[in-house]
């Protein structure tokens, strides 16, 4: 039996005969249990699905009626099968469309993965025929179809979408224009679908119409949501501005030429050297390459060694079907003299009789071979005969009009009229899930499978392949050279030998030149054309980390033999010989070398002897950046310093690890000390946890500010544990006593924090007054913000947002946008608490801008889920689940704070949607999350026993709910988190009235004034209570009012354990 429910509602017999079903109860009930073909469903669902909350009286008595009249229509057979708890339709699950469709969706995407275009394309067209009108629209606006429909319909555009992205992979773009212009018409806010039509219009040569798309989207975005394109969506755009590479798909296959035509120029004896391997990952370059050729008589292919730039060439001359091409190996040529020989020998000119006439003469013949006919002369490797070379391209380009020059070279050769087509590495996955699409795993899985055939991209090895590419810069040869490897290495054994990369990649082709046996002499080639000035720049700029700026090599390269003047031109030298790539980036032109070099070149630094000297002046150079960074992460320039240490993060890591390293205490706290506020603005928590450690190993004198506020630090970054609080309080003493608020700025936040966790209210009153008095007006600005969060804290709300709101003033002028953001969510929270729905999500949406500016995810994805549940305490249920959606993507495998956040959320929109089944699948999904976490935050687990106190309320079970509340206090008992423990009370109030114990309610409704200072206005359910509690039971509610904060927080614990 098969069943539609992609369109029409249809049931079709085996032998497909079609099946009438009368009542369109009757046939929601099929269509109901047919989405879970096979399964039971219980009896509880299906009322609930197929009335809602219009239930019959006698509903189970109905649904049984539905059940004998649908199985009257099947004819009696067994398919309809009860048991004691539901119902199940036992048919294929092959056979429901729906469910089918779900399937081959899913085998596309899988196909579309692994970089299998056709096959994907085709699955997927196979899926989408499978939809005859919209799904389940015969049972419109009833309970259950409307998720369901929702879900079939969004599982149909992303598997459109997967399908034109098989099309487009597979080189059908021009045929996926028209259709992507009326998708991206029919769903304009869609980005993906936007992306695939902007690389459809460029691959079909519209790059002008592909910006206009991205612009006609980015406008859109503005104006209807208030937001950006999405990363991929900006990074596109970049890429169509530079004519990325590896932005188009492959092309078309062309048709195999007629041999009947005249035109083709047919060689007198091969010119090319032959093609022993499959050409994968420059298809774009090479188009790149003949356009340029059109306009241009001299392109030049440059880059490092191992690049590709030859195989490039070969192929670009290979399909020149209108002009005799002839291709030049220069590698071999040592004496510059020796070029027109070497070109002579090519076209067919005997040796000797060259060797009988003058140079003069033999130029002569050349030009005179080259002027008869349309020609392209490739000439690869020039680099060692570099000017000869120029010198003959720039004759023979001058005397023969009809000629074209493809050169090769590690650096140009800088003639008038060249175009320069710089040849890098390979494109690189930026994650896992895209490693089929990138050009260098494609090329590793090429080569891999001929080594060892049957070899796959698979779940297994994708991250070991991703990583051996990576780790090689994506180079090809280096790639080659690694799959070669797998004749006798696995995957994972190549990815753990890389750090002796020279001596594992040494069995290349036999067949190839020497210089691209091994992966050594690829580097040794070009270290051999240096000169002695570049060979010493190159030695010691291998103790750079990733890339670098000029000056930071000037100061760490310069000594007396090479002065700082000087370095900077030989930099530019050893990038024009393509030993260091130029980047150029917002804060201007920086430096990098490939790993392979900078391996190699670490190499020479320790045979000249020089390699500690240069770590230690590198070392030396970063800390003070790192101290001059420091200050300014609390003015205008915050976002300027921000991404400047991010450029230079891994110099930083690099540095302080040799300080650890060598045992240098001093640099070793100044740099921790310097860079934990960065860390801990760019959330970056692990790495300041795993950096700290290792600077409070280090024996020996430091600056006793530094120690302190790296021992504050650690402790801070580490959970509870036992002993935690007297580390805690040792630290925050000695930052206290050495006066470190004035060096680190800083500390004027964390200590308050520190005196509050150890609750020395005493203390940190000190704290917070010392920063008052600060000289510094940041210093200041967190004095009243610390101030304004104990305010909150101990219950006092009014003085808490009136400091909060000075605090945000005085951080503005500074222009310190971290400390803008942290009070205005502070703000926000005073707001939704007095129920100013509009005033709290304006608020949040502000803090949101400046997180996303900062990059400060850690805050960034609770500032999104609040706005979620601010739309939600205001009634846009939809509004909030979108919402706090984006939140969870956004934080998805990142913080268990994030997680924890999002799913609480997201049970209490389903929750107040009506949901309760998917309320408790994500509570479920929280719960499970902190059992798998190491260690869980009381908040967390508090919040999460927050959301299934209120589902079990809502469900009546009234002892369930108030078991769960009395656990969540317990959790957080020695946090003592006051708005938190005033929540519960406002649950508990909840429970007791819903119990008829309206007195009790009362009571802790003044209970929970007391702990945070006032009733959270802002929660619909609380308000719905306080409007029944209106004008009764003031006695009790204002005698709880009145107590100390730590009787009302004694009461709140019997009432809970009673």
């Amino acid at each position: 039996m098969r069943v539609a429910l992609l369109g029409p509602f249809r049931l079709n017999a085996p032998d497909g005969r079609a099946i009438a079903v009368g009542g369109l109860r009757v046939r929601m009930l099929l269509a109901r249990l047919a989405l879970d073909a096979g399964r039971t469903v219980s009896t509880e669902l299906l009322i609930a699905d197929l009335w809602g909350s219009a239930q019959p009286a006698g509903a189970l008595n109905a649904l049984q009626s539905l059940v004998s009249r649908a199985r009257r229509a099947l004819g009696g057979d067994l398919s309809l099968r009860s048991d004691q708890s539901g119902y199940a339709l036992l048919v294929d699950r092959d056979d429901v469309d729906a469910i089918r469709f779900a399937a081959l969706a899913a085998e596309g995407r899988r196909l579309l993965r692994s970089g299998r275009h056709d096959a994907a394309a085709a699955t997927l067209r196979e899926a989408l025929a499978l939809w005859h009108g919209d799904a389940l629209v015969d049972f419109v606006d009833t309970p259950f179809a409307e998720a369901q429909a929702a879900r079939l319909a969004e599982l149909r555009i992303a598997a459109i979408e997967d399908r034109a992205e098989a099309d487009l992979g597979a080189g059908r773009h021009a045929d996926l224009v028209p259709e992507l212009e009326g998708l991206c018409a029919r769903f304009p806010l869609r980005e993906r679908l936007t992306a695939l039509r902007i690389r459809a219009l460029y691959a079909s040569g519209r790059q002008a119409d592909a910006l206009a798309a991205y612009e006609a989207l980015r406008r859109r975005l503005d104006q209807e949501l208030g937001v950006s394109p999405s990363r991929e969506l900006r990074d596109l755009q970049v890429a169509l501005l530079r004519g990325a590479p590896g932005l188009a798909p492959r092309r078309e296959p062309r048709p195999e030429p007629d041999p009947r035509d005249e035109l083709r120029w047919e060689p007198v004896r091969p010119v090319l050297p032959t093609r022993l391997s499959s050409f994968v990952g420059r298809e774009r370059e090479i188009e790149r390459v003949r356009a340029e050729l059109a306009d241009s008589r001299l392109v030049t292919l440059f880059g490092p060694g191992g690049a590709g730039k030859t195989r490039l060439a070969v192929e670009t001359a290979a399909g020149m079907s209108d002009r005799r091409v002839w291709f030049v190996e220069l590698a071999p040529v040592r004496d510059g003299q020796d070029v027109t020989a070497a070109v002579l020998a090519v076209l067919g000119v005997r040796e000797t009789r060259l060797l009988e006439s003058p140079m003069k003469h033999a130029l002569s013949r050349v030009v005179d071979l080259f002027s008869a006919e349309p020609a392209l002369l490739v000439l690869d490797n020039c680099e060692q005969v570099i000017e000869a070379a120029a010198e003959f391209v720039q004759e023979v380009l001058n005397r023969a009009p009809q000629l074209r020059v493809v050169a090769t070279s590690r650096e140009p050769l800088a003639l008038t009229g060249e175009r320069l087509l710089p040849v890098g590495p390979l494109a690189l996955p930026e994650a896992e899930d895209a490693a089929p699409e990138a050009a260098a795993v494609r090329l590793f899985v090429d080569r891999a499978a001929a080594a060892r055939p049957g070899f796959a991209l698979d779940d297994g090895n994708t991250r070991d392949v991703v990583e051996i590419c990576r780790r090689l810069d994506g180079m090809p040869l280096a790639i080659e050279l690694a799959a070669a490897r797998l004749r006798a290495m696995s995957v994972r054994q190549v990815a753990e030998r890389l750090d002796d990369r020279f001596r594992l990649l040494t069995s290349g082709n036999r067949t190839a030149m020497p210089r691209h046996r091994t992966l050594r002499a690829v580097v040794e080639w070009s270290w051999d054309l240096l000169t002695g000035p570049e060979q010493v720049l190159a030695g010691r700029m291998s103790v750079f980390a990733g890339n670098a700026s000029a000056d930071a090599i000037s100061a760490v390269c310069a000594d007396a033999g090479m002065p700082a003047a000087d370095v900077f031109y030989v930099l530019v030298s050893l990038v024009e010989k393509s030993l260091v790539e130029a980047v150029d980036s917002e804060l201007g032109m920086r430096y990098r070398m490939l790993e392979t070099v900078r391996a190699f070149c670490a190499e020479k630094l320790v045979a000249a002897g020089e390699k500690d000297a240069l770590r230690s002046s590198h070392a030396a150079y970063f800390v003070e950046f790192a101290e001059s960074a420091a200050p300014r992460l609390h003015d205008e320039e915050q976002i300027d310093w921000l991404n400047r240490l991010d450029a230079d993060h891994d110099n930083i890591i690099a540095a302080l690890h040799w300080a650890t390293e060598s045992g240098d205490a001093d640099r070793g706290f100044r740099f921790g000390a310097a860079l934990s506020w960065y860390w801990s603005m760019s959330a970056q928590y692990d790495e300041l946890k795993a950096r700290l450690e290792a600077v409070v190993a280090l024996p020996g004198a430091a600056p006793p500010e530094s120690r302190a506020v790296v021992d504050l630090m650690l402790v801070m970054s580490v959970d509870s544990t036992p002993g935690w609080a007297e580390g805690l309080r040792a630290a925050v003493t000695a930052v206290r006593d050495t006066g470190a608020r004035f060096r680190y700025l800083y500390v004027t936040v964390m200590e308050p924090i520190g005196w509050m966790l150890i609750r020395e209210q005493s203390e940190l009153d000190r704290c917070v007054e010392r920063a008052l008095q600060h000289p510094h007006p940041w210093a200041r600005a967190a004095g009243l913000f610390c101030r304004g969060f104990g305010a909150e804290h101990n219950g006092n709300p009014v003085a808490g947002e009136k400091d909060m709101l000075a605090a945000r003033t005085e951080f503005r002028a500074i222009g310190d946008r971290w400390g803008s953001a942290q009070t205005t969510t502070s703000i926000a929270e005073f707001r939704s608490r007095r129920g100013d729905h509009e005033g709290a999500i304006e608020a949040f949406q502000e803090s949101v801008e400046t997180f996303r500016e900062l990059r400060a995810t850690e805050d960034l994805v609770p500032a999104l889920a609040r706005i979620g549940m601010e739309r939600l305490r205001g009634g846009d249920i939809e509004g909030a689940r979108a919402d706090l959606l984006r939140a969870e993507r956004i934080g998805q495998n990142r913080f268990l704070y994030h997680q924890i956040v999002a799913l609480t959320g997201l049970a209490e929109v389903a929750r107040y949607a009506g949901d309760r089944d998917q309320a408790r699948d994500y509570l479920a999904a929280a719960r499970a999350a902190l059992a798998e976490a190491a260690t869980a935050p009381e908040p967390l687990r508090q919040m999460e026993l927050l959301g299934e106190a209120r589902l079990r309320l809502d469900e009546g079970e009234l002892g369930e709910a108030r078991a769960l509340l009395a656990e969540a206090f317990a959790v957080g008992l020695e946090v003592r988190d006051m708005p938190l423990n005033s929540t519960i009370a406002e649950q508990a109030a909840r429970v007791e009235f819903a119990g008829g114990r309206p007195q009790r309610a009362a009571r802790l409704i003044g209970i929970a004034t007391v702990l945070r200072g006032l009733v959270d206005e802002g929660d619909p359910e609380v308000r719905a209570l306080l409007r029944e509690l209106a004008g009764k039971h003031r006695e009790e509610r204002d005698g709880a009012a009145a107590l100390s904060r730590d009787d009302a927080f004694a009461e709140l614990r019997d009432a809970l354990g009673g």
